[in-house]
């Protein structure tokens, strides 16, 4: 069994937030795309609040994958010593 090298995990970690991050702008967008610009205007600070909240959840979701693979590794590296 081959073993990664540290920096093909690193990537993988940073990899798994830039994902989630790219993928909770499209959500954002997505939302944006399906909002009636009338009240988009009207309410700006509360669609931009809505938008926040929007990017947040589905960041914080998503990156609950790499967060668990950084743990593992981390756990993995101090038991295997």
């Amino acid at each position: 069994m081959s073993k990664m090298s540290r920096l093909a995990k690193l990537g993988l970690v940073i990899g798994g937030y830039i994902a989630a991050c790219l993928v909770a702008y499209g959500a954002v967008y997505i939302n944006d795309l399906f909002m009636d610009p009338a009240v988009l205007q009207a309410s700006s600070g509360m669609s931009a609040f809505g938008d926040l909240i929007l990017f947040v959840g589905v960041f914080g979701v998503l990156a609950l994958f790499p967060t668990g693979l950084m743990l593992y590794f981390l756990v993995r590296k101090f038991l295997t010593r």
